[in-house]
C-alpha cells in the first residue's frame, strides 16, 4: 500500500480520518486531476475545480474527484485492494474519464483510433504494447526503443506536419493515401515510439478529422486566469495588469513563513514554464541583490537556486534537507494562506 494512504487507513478517530481524506484530495489528487485535464483535453480549472467559462471542465473535474472519494471511502473495508502509487492511480481514473469524454464527443476520432489499433495489431511491420500510462506503438524495426517520444519533441513534430506531408507525399492528396501506408510513413519519420492517443492526434490533423468546432474545447477558458496562485502554474489573463498581479503576489509571498515561502517560490512556474524569479526580474519588481537579501541568502546561492527553478518536490526536499512530504505540507499551507489575501482574490476565482 502506498505510504500516502497509511495514515488515512490507520486513523480510528472519527475526526482524524476526514482530515487525512482532505489532505489526500487537496494536496495529492487534485493537482494530478487538473494536470490530466489540461494535458488530454485542454481543460482548465482552478484549485477549487472552478472554471466559469467551461461547465464541462468543472463537471468532469468533480466527477473524477467523486470517483477518487468513492475509492478512498470504501478502501478501509476492502483490505485486499492494493494501491501501490496513489497519484498514478488517480491519474488512471482521470485519464479514463477523459477518454470517455473524448469518445462521447468525438465519434470520428474514436473510429480512427479503432482503425489504427487494428492496423497496429494485425500488420507485421508495427508493434503495439501496453505501458503504465496507456498503449505505445512504433515500427517493429525500432521495437528496442521502449520509451515514448518526449512531449517537447512531439510538439515539434506536430508543428512540422506540413513539412512531412510535402516531403513524403508531394502534391498527392494525403486523405486518399491508405491508412496503413500513412501510419508507416509517419512512424518512420518520427523514428521513436509514440503513445497511441498521440498518434491518433497526429493522423487526425493530417486527415482533417474533426467532430466539433475548434473553439468548443475550451477556447474561452484560455483567457481565464486558471490557477492564479494555485499548485504549480500561474496563467495570466490578457485583460489584467501582469505587473500589478506580480507585485500583489510577491508582497503576499514575502509575508509567508520562510519554509512556506521557499517551497512556493522554488516550484512556481507560469503557463510558459517561466519561474517566479525571472518574472520578478523582467517586471523590474526586484533585483538579484534585493532578492538575495529578501530571501536571506547569498547572491551566489540565489543564482544557483534560480538556475534550478522551477524545482520538483524532490529537488526542494534536497535543497531544504527535509522529507518530500514536509515540502508538500509547507506548500499546501502556503497556498491556503495566499487564498486569504484580499489583493489576490481576483486571481483566485473568489468573490
Amino acid at each position: 500500500m502506498d505510504q500516502l494512504l497509511r495514515s488515512y487507513l490507520s486513523a480510528t478517530n472519527e475526526l482524524e480520518r476526514p482530515q487525512h481524506l482532505d489532505e489526500l484530495l487537496i494536496v495529492y489528487a487534485s493537482p494530478v486531476v487538473r494536470q490530466t485535464l489540461r494535458y488530454k483535453l485542454g481543460f482548465h480549472v482552478n484549485q477549487f475545480g472552478v472554471n466559469p467559462y467551461n461547465p464541462d471542465a468543472e463537471d468532469l473535474y468533480h466527477e473524477i474527484i467523486a470517483k477518487v472519494i468513492e475509492v478512498l471511502t470504501t478502501l478501509p473495508a476492502n483490505p485486499r485492494t492494493e494501491i501501490e502509487d496513489f497519484q498514478k492511480y488517480v491519474g488512471r481514473i482521470a485519464m479514463n474519464a477523459c477518454l470517455d469524454y473524448i469518445r462521447s464527443r468525438s465519434p470520428a476520432r474514436t473510429r480512427l483510433k479503432y482503425s489504427l489499433r487494428e492496423i497496429l495489431t494485425r500488420k507485421a511491420e508495427f508493434v503495439l504494447w501496453k505501458s503504465e500510462e496507456g498503449f505505445i506503438c512504433g515500427l517493429r524495426a525500432g521495437a528496442n526503443k521502449q520509451a515514448p517520444i518526449s512531449s517537447q519533441r512531439l510538439t515539434e513534430i506536430e508543428s512540422d506536419l506540413p513539412i512531412f506531408r510535402t516531403t513524403r507525399f508531394g502534391s498527392e492528396d494525403v486523405t486518399r493515401v491508405p491508412l496503413t501506408s500513412l501510419t508507416a510513413e509517419l512512424l518512420m519519420w518520427i523514428d521513436e515510439p509514440v503513445e497511441l492517443d498521440e498518434l491518433v492526434n497526429l493522423i487526425a490533423i493530417l486527415l482533417k478529422v474533426k467532430d466539433r468546432p475548434a473553439d468548443s474545447i475550451d477556447d474561452e477558458a484560455k483567457s481565464y486566469l486558471e490557477s492564479r496562485v494555485a499548485d504549480t502554474t500561474l496563467i495570466s489573463d490578457p485583460g489584467l495588469d501582469l505587473e500589478k498581479l506580480l507585485r500583489s503576489l510577491w508582497r503576499a509571498v514575502l509575508a509567508l513563513p520562510k519554509n512556506q515561502r521557499d517551497t512556493y517560490c522554488f516550484r512556481f512556474e507560469d503557463n510558459s514554464g517561466e519561474d517566479l524569479f525571472t518574472l520578478l526580474f523582467q517586471a523590474n519588481i526586484t533585483t538579484r541583490a534585493q532578492l538575495a537579501q529578501q530571501l536571506g541568502r547569498s547572491l551566489n546561492d540565489l543564482m544557483r537556486i534560480w538556475g534550478a527553478m522551477p524545482m520538483t518536490y524532490a529537488d526542494i526536499a534536497n535543497e531544504l534537507n527535509v522529507p518530500v512530504l514536509q515540502v508538500r505540507r509547507w506548500r499546501f499551507e502556503a497556498l491556503r494562506r495566499l487564498e486569504k489575501e484580499e489583493d489576490l482574490r481576483p486571481f483566485l476565482g473568489q468573490k
